[in-house]
């Protein structure tokens, strides 16, 4: 349909979303002992920190055997090959090779660097020069509370649209967060001028915005817009692979800040951030299954799916600017879908 909604049934990532930083992993999360795999565009990578302390992330297999470098440990800054001891540095570059004679080895790297306590890399070929991460900022009086990772089985743009839609909340969330919430007459998500990527979901007292190219930050007035007791949320889904998503999840609040200090604190979070993403996934996977069998997934836009729509038709034209991906009706990016969802 030329509605400028097209979503591949082949779930590919073209290379255009390669040009952006993108978080992979929280800061406090790589110790210096610690190496941590990520995969990311259907490649394996991980991460460590060298001697100094800065962070490194090289090719997830050994240049020997393509041994998961991961699966070995950190030594004096240096990430250890569990097969046959080889060892790289920041570099890529193999500098131990026990057992035989030396001779030059190297593994390919990412520029990487932290930012707002997250771990960030640039996946793109080409060095991103002056360009740097742009973090969501934590709103004033909000204490953050956690911070989860989670690799989900779902293609991440069916993912993103997810997370930008409310509308599905009182069928979809009727045992956590939205159990026992009214269906209302009228959903909305009404935007402020000209801006289609940040606004007000009417009736809910959430506020949402997407941030290319991955985070959907909302913050949720948990007795009405203005009542003192909000949630603050930060989601970053990332193109783990085809089909695959990697989520990054930051959750805080300007009440009862002292429940940062509780013992266990994580693990609840933890707990019922898997119980919501549960019930969305049975559904995206779903929505993925039908697409792989040629169902478009956005048939018929309304207008309450407003963000939802903004997203897909930034990441179409991000996609429209990558020299493999098809031209033409496939990627259309304008006709009916300028007016299509007509939301004020």
């Amino acid at each position: 349909m030329n509605n400028g909604l097209c979503v591949s049934a082949a779930m590919d990532l073209a290379s255009g979303l390669r040009k952006f930083w993108y978080p992979v992993e929280f800061s406090k999360n790589i110790t210096p002992t610690a190496a941590k795999p990520f995969e990311l565009f259907d490649e394996c990578w991980v991460l460590f920190r060298d001697r100094t302390g800065a962070i490194a992330c090289i090719q997830d297999a050994c240049a020997h055997r393509a041994c998961p470098l991961s699966l070995g440990k950190v030594l004096e800054g240096r990430i250890q090959c569990p097969y046959h001891g080889w060892e790289y540095d920041r570099h890529g570059e193999c500098v131990v090779m026990p057992s035989c004679p030396f001779h030059p080895a190297q593994v390919a790297t990412l520029p990487v660097q932290e930012h707002e306590g997250m771990v960030w890399v640039w996946p793109d070929g080409e060095n991103p020069g002056s360009l740097s991460p742009q973090a969501p900022s934590l709103p004033e009086n909000f204490v953050l509370q956690a911070e989860l990772v989670m690799d989900l089985d779902v293609e991440h743009g069916l993912m993103m649209e997810n997370l930008l839609d409310l509308a599905h909340a009182p069928f979809t969330h009727t045992g956590t967060f939205a159990k026992g919430w009214p269906v209302p007459n009228l959903v909305r998500f009404a935007t402020p001028g000209a801006s289609p990527w940040t606004g007000h979901w009417d009736p809910y007292p959430i506020h949402m915005t997407f941030e290319p190219p991955c985070f959907v930050v909302s913050t949720i007035g948990l007795r009405g817009k203005d009542c003192g007791r909000h949630l603050h949320q930060v989601h970053a889904c990332l193109p783990r692979g085809r089909g695959r998503t990697r989520l990054l999840y930051r959750l805080a609040l300007d009440f009862c800040q002292w429940l940062r200090q509780v013992p266990g604190n994580q693990y609840l979070w933890e707990y019922l951030a898997q119980q919501v993403v549960n019930e969305d996934l049975r559904l995206v996977q779903g929505q993925q299954e039908r697409l792989k069998g040629g169902a478009d997934v956005w048939q018929q836009p309304v207008g309450y799916d407003k963000l939802g729509v903004a997203y897909r038709r930034w990441r179409n034209q991000v996609e429209a600017s990558s020299p493999e991906w098809p031209r033409g009706e496939e990627i259309a990016l304008g006709g009916r879908g300028n007016s299509g969802v007509g939301m004020s």
